[in-house]
């Protein structure tokens, strides 16, 4: 699966795997990674395939984090983007 390299490392973070976030944020790898050609790398930073896995399809938004904190965040931010969208339609409306 492609993943963006900063997203994964991102979800790394909110995962608590920093060392493994830390080493793959300064890697050589590209900014795109595919898990499956890239996964003896990946799995060098310390990582267990099933969590790999796990926190690259959230990466992608093929899964929900079971963190409630993560899903308040992004539910918060979404209202503020929505909210700031109205504003400027309303401004360019009238």
């Amino acid at each position: 699966m492609k993943v963006a390299k900063a997203g994964l490392v991102a979800m790394l973070l909110e995962a608590g795997e920093e060392n493994a976030a830390v080493l793959l944020a300064r890697s050589t790898l590209p900014d795109e990674l595919d898990t499956d050609t890239d996964l003896d790398i990946l799995l060098s930073f310390g990582l267990e395939r099933d969590l790999l896995d796990e926190v690259a399809r959230m990466t992608i938004g093929a899964i929900e984090p079971d963190d409630v904190n993560t899903r308040r965040r992004r539910d918060l931010l979404d209202k503020t983007i929505s909210r700031r969208w109205a504003d400027l339609v309303d401004r360019w409306v009238t």
